[in-house]
C-alpha cells in the first residue's frame, strides 16, 4: 500500500480521533499526526511536511484559512479538506476559491466521504506531479536535441563561410553564425533552469561575455556588473539577442586595427525597469558608408525591442559609446 502523510488539524480531540480511525481505514499505511492547538501545529510541522491536511473552519486560536496557508508555505504540494460544522455556503466558496480540494460538512454520516474526497485529492495531486516531471522530461530532451541541431546549423555556417571567395558574404555568414551561438547559450540556460519558462538573464549575460573576451584576446578589458534577473523566456530572447549585438558591434566597430581597450557591461534592476548598458572606450560606432538609419545589427536590434517595449538610446562620445537597452518591469 502507498505511504503518505496525513494532518489532522481540529480542537475537539473526539473529532481528531473519528478522522484518524476513518483516514487510518482509507490509508492504512499512512503517518497520521494531530494538532489540537498552536502549540501542537507548530511542533507537528517542524521538520514535518503533510501530504494531506484535513482541517476544521473555526478554531479557537485560529481559522481553517490560516491553517491552509501555514501548512501550504512548507508543503505547497499538499492537498487539504475543509471539515467543519460550524461552516455555510459562504464559508465553503471562500474555501474552495482559497484553494481547497474540496469542502465537506462536519457530521458522523459524512466521514466516509471525507475519506473519499481525501483520496481522489491526493490522487489528483499526485497525477499532476507525474505529468509535471513527464513534461520536464520531454522539454529537456527537446532542448538538448534542439542544442545539438544548433550546433549543426552553426557548422554547416563556418564550412559554408570558409568556401565563400566574397568578403562580404563570409562576414555576414560570420555575423549569422554569432547570432545563432547566442541562441545556443541562451538555451542552455534554459536547460540548466528548474523552470523552462524562466531563464536567468544574469547568467546568460555572464557567458555572452566571455564569449567577448575570448575573440578579443588580451586586448580588450572587460568589467562586468551583473545582478541576477529572472526574465520569461519570451523576453530573454529577444533581450539576449539585442545584447548580443551590441557586443559583436564593440569587436566590429569600436577597436579598429587591433588597438586595445575597456568594455563595461551593466545589468541592472531599477524601480521602473531592467536596464542593460554596454559602454565602450572605443572611437565610436558610425553606419556604414551611405547608410543613415545604422547596418543590419540596428535594424534587428530595433525590431527585437519593440517586441518587448523596450527602448534602446545609443550615445557616441569622443570616448567612446554607451547602449542603453530599458525594459519596462
Amino acid at each position: 500500500m502507498e505511504a503518505c502523510r496525513i494532518l489532522v488539524v481540529d480542537d475537539d480531540p473526539d473529532v481528531r480521533t473519528l478522522v484518524r480511525r476513518t483516514l487510518g481505514q482509507e490509508f492504512p499505511c499512512a503517518e497520521i499526526k494531530e494538532a489540537g492547538d498552536e502549540a501542537a501545529l507548530a511542533v507537528t510541522l517542524a521538520g514535518w511536511h503533510p501530504d494531506i491536511l484535513v482541517t476544521d473552519f473555526d478554531l479557537r486560536w485560529s481559522d481553517g484559512i490560516r491553517i491552509f496557508d501555514r501548512v501550504k508555505a512548507g508543503s505547497p504540494e499538499c492537498c487539504t479538506v475543509m471539515f467543519t460544522g460550524t461552516g455555510n455556503e459562504e464559508i465553503a466558496v471562500q474555501a474552495m476559491k482559497h484553494g481547497f480540494d474540496d469542502y465537506v460538512v462536519k457530521r458522523s454520516n459524512q466521514l466516509k466521504r471525507l475519506a473519499a474526497s481525501a483520496r481522489i485529492a491526493l490522487e489528483r495531486t499526485r497525477e499532476r506531479r507525474n505529468l509535471a516531471e513527464s513534461r520536464d522530461l520531454v522539454l529537456k530532451e527537446l532542448y538538448h536535441r534542439l542544442h545539438n541541431n544548433l550546433q549543426i546549423v552553426i557548422s554547416l555556417l563556418r564550412m559554408t563561410e570558409k568556401a565563400m571567395p566574397d568578403a562580404a558574404a563570409r562576414g555576414q555568414l560570420a555575423d549569422l553564425a554569432r547570432r545563432i551561438q547566442a541562441l545556443t547559450a541562451l538555451q542552455e540556460e534554459f536547460y540548466r533552469s528548474e523552470d523552462f519558462r524562466r531563464v536567468d538573464f544574469g547568467a546568460y549575460l555572464e557567458r555572452l561575455t566571455e564569449g567577448l573576451i575570448g575573440a578579443a584576446g588580451d586586448r580588450l578589458r572587460v568589467v562586468t556588473h551583473v545582478a541576477s534577473t529572472i526574465l520569461p523566456v519570451d523576453v530573454a530572447v529577444p533581450l539576449g539577442l539585442i545584447a548580443n549585438e551590441l557586443m559583436t558591434n564593440i569587436l566590429k566597430h569600436a577597436f579598429p586595427g587591433d588597438r586595445p581597450g575597456e568594455v563595461l557591461i551593466r545589468l541592472d534592476q531599477e524601480d521602473d525597469a531592467i536596464v542593460l548598458s554596454v559602454q565602450d572606450n572605443g572611437v565610436g560606432r558610425q553606419p556604414p558608408s551611405g547608410e543613415t538609419g545604422g547596418g543590419l545589427g540596428t535594424s534587428l536590434m530595433r525590431r527585437l525591442a519593440s517586441q518587448i517595449d523596450a527602448e534602446v538610446r545609443v550615445d557616441h562620445a569622443d570616448t567612446g559609446t554607451t547602449c542603453r537597452v530599458s525594459l519596462p518591469r
